[in-house]
């Protein structure tokens, strides 16, 4: 550097410039494509909030978007009044089948993904077939099995040791927490970042002495903490969103109703009381709804892109 300074001096000419990257039209062309698509995944968002500040009025006589001359907050008063305190029992309700369901299947996922990845024994391949194999079946098929074992479980919600005369756990708790301990997904998903994982990290603590369970916790999970974020952001959405099950499951128990069933009750009210559907109560409802998410997602969101992104390498 100091000789071509030198030179540049002697002969009274400015160094040579950094190459620059030649310009490429479908850079241009794929920017323009990303930005239009945020735009498009955008507008359903843009809209929800829009349409919750409106009244019924300005909404009907909107036409791409629902632009409130004035922020029309009484959609907001009017949920809690109409809720009440039920909206922090079906909040506390919902985080308790979210703590439930991300520690439960999630142990499932881990140690069964240790089990398929690094164990080796006969019929290993095929098990897993059999297990992926489960995915290809939609869960609406498993609504209505599950629903029957749920109200003729032996010796529960008054049934007898046939399932016969009672209840079961229709209406109840376990109905809530029972189905769904073992998930293919999460368990495939924990199998393929196992095997992004040098296999000698796990040597070098055998010879050291370390069992099976103190190699999981002590080696493989702070390395899988970017996988173990991505299963508890789609295990909290899955939960929180869930509506069919509970539905079907709990609909004549008020009190253990999660937050999407409790607030779709909700929109059926403000049906019954104006004779028709008040979208914009929806849409406040909805905007609600949807915060939670978003916020889990905001601070979570490195490790999640390090999660979405290590899986995709690998598989």
């Amino acid at each position: 550097m100091l000789g071509a300074n030198k030179l540049s001096a002697k002969t009274g000419q400015m160094p040579a410039a950094k190459n620059k990257p030649p310009f490429k039209f479908s850079r241009v062309f794929l920017q323009l494509f990303l930005v239009i698509g945020s735009f498009v995944m955008a507008y359903p968002l843009l809209y929800m909030v829009l349409a919750s500040f409106s009244t019924q009025k300005i909404y009907a006589q909107s036409t791409w978007v629902p632009i409130p001359d004035s922020f029309y907050t009484n959609n907001y008063s009017r949920f809690f009044s109409a809720a009440g305190n039920e909206v922090g029992t079906w909040i506390i309700n919902t985080m308790i089948r979210v703590g439930w369901y991300i520690i439960v299947p999630g142990t499932v996922a881990v140690l069964a993904g240790y089990v398929f990845a690094r164990l080796h024994f006969r019929g290993r391949d095929t098990v897993f077939i059999v297990l992926l194999s489960s995915m290809m079946v939609p869960p609406i098929v498993f609504l209505i099995p599950t629903y029957i074992m749920m109200a003729r479980t032996p010796l529960a919600g008054g049934n007898n040791i046939t399932g016969q005369g009672g209840h079961g756990f229709v209406n109840e708790w376990p109905a809530l927490l029972l189905p769904g301990l073992v998930n293919a997904f999460y368990i495939f998903f924990m199998r393929q970042s196992y095997q992004s994982i040098p296999g000698d990290f796990e040597e070098a603590a055998r010879v050291d002495g370390a069992s099976t369970a103190q190699v999981i916790v002590r080696i493989y999970l702070p390395m899988l903490k970017a996988a173990l974020t991505v299963l508890v952001i789609f295990q909290f959405v899955a939960i929180w969103n869930d509506y069919l099950w509970p539905l079907i499951a709990v609909s004549g128990n008020r009190g253990i109703y999660p937050v999407a069933l409790g607030f779709q009750k909700l929109i059926q009210f403000y049906t019954q009381t104006n004779s028709a559907t008040s979208y914009p109560a929806a849409f406040t409802l909805s905007v609600l709804a949807t915060i939670p998410p978003i916020v889990l997602f905001l601070f979570l969101q490195r490790y999640f892109i390090q999660g979405v992104q290590g899986f995709g390498l690998k598989g």
